[in-house]
């Protein structure tokens, strides 16, 4: 598991495996504090099983102080697309599943491609979609639409996070970054009812640390920052259907529509989230 590993933190910080006497006992410490060993032990035991074990293990491990409301919102049958904030990284793909799965076992996550670098079989959950405007390619997109296409003439709900990319902390708050129009441009391609739904969660302050010291440095927490998500609440709000006759014709219109409709639902603190609320409290943890 780690020759799949490995690759992924390589590319994120590649200074990370310099042959140099100071690199080497720096790269144990992030290991120890980043939760190498844990990813590459659970990788190892899952890398064979299929996808609903998978991502049933990663629910029941993570999902302890999940709150969801509206769920009775989500559609039962037919194509149909999810869009969401992006708060913290892989562990709201995992939650989404989790939430999801009881209802729409049949659905799907657009998510970077990388994943299936790790446990390719789960090419039946993760729609591969390059976020990256330097990395991405007409073959890549054409590849996404055909994927799309199949999936939605097979009436499967997709997921999707428009920002590509994790909230970013300005003081005690978290703001969704600005969403690509993708997402409503499928809507209306596809004529797929859309429900917004909002997460209200946040990261370690690890994770906000190292994201002020050097962008390199916060990449490499994606596992650790997967793997902590029992320790703080997260809370899920599921909104009210929009049909995809009513967005602009303009994706860029249709995109901020959705955007603004997903931001609503995070109640007072709207449009942003709360690093305070969203915060496990110590008393609670005690007991």
């Amino acid at each position: 598991m780690k020759d799949r590993i490995d690759p992924l933190i390589a590319e994120r910080a590649p200074w990370m495996f310099r042959q140099s006497p100071l690199i080497k006992p720096l790269r144990g410490l992030l290991h120890l504090a980043l939760s190498y060993d844990r990813t590459v032990s659970i990788g190892t035991r899952l890398r064979d099983e299929p996808t609903a074990r998978i991502m049933g293990e990663m629910g029941d491990m993570l999902a302890r102080h999940l709150t969801v409301t509206g769920l009775d919102n989500v559609p039962r049958h037919g194509p149909a697309m999810i869009v969401a904030n992006h708060p913290t990284g892989i562990a709201d793909g995992i939650m989404l599943y989790h939430v999801l799965k009881t209802v729409r076992p049949d659905l799907f996550i657009y998510a970077n491609g990388d994943i299936l670098r790790v446990l390719p079989q789960m090419e039946d959950l993760i729609l591969p979609v390059e976020w990256r405007k330097d990395k991405r390619s007409h073959a890549k997109t054409k590849v996404t639409m055909d994927l799309t296409r199949q999936a939605v003439k097979d009436g499967r709900l997709g997921v999707i996070f428009p920002s590509g990319r994790l909230a970013k902390r300005r003081g005690l708050q978290l703001h969704e970054r600005p969403w690509m129009p993708s997402a409503a441009m499928l809507a209306r391609k596809f004529d797929l009812p859309v429900i917004p739904v909002n997460i209200r969660a946040r990261n370690s302050a690890l994770f906000y640390l190292f994201d002020m010291l050097h962008p390199t440095l916060r990449d490499i927490t994606l596992f650790h920052e997967m793997l902590n998500k029992d320790r703080q609440p997260y809370v899920i709000t599921v909104g009210e259907e929009i049909s995809p006759a009513s967005l602009p014709v303009k994706a860029e219109g249709g995109i901020e529509m959705l955007r603004r409709a997903t931001l609503d639902l995070g109640g007072r603190d709207a449009p942003t989230v709360s690093l305070v609320r969203a915060t496990r409290s110590l008393l609670r943890t005690r007991a």
